[in-house]
């Protein structure tokens, strides 16, 4: 939930969620699910 609060409240990249919620920061295989988070919550509807 953080990392969706952290893109909702404007992290709208990798690193921003990454100083946000210290995500990716382990082995980084996280990184690829960020991006597609981040493209689905800020997409224009």
């Amino acid at each position: 939930m953080d990392i969706i609060k952290a893109i909702v409240n404007g992290a709208t990249t990798v690193d921003a969620v990454q100083k946000e919620t210290y995500a990716t920061m382990g082995m980084g295989c996280c990184t690829h699910e960020i991006e597609r988070l981040i493209e689905s919550l800020c997409s224009p509807e």
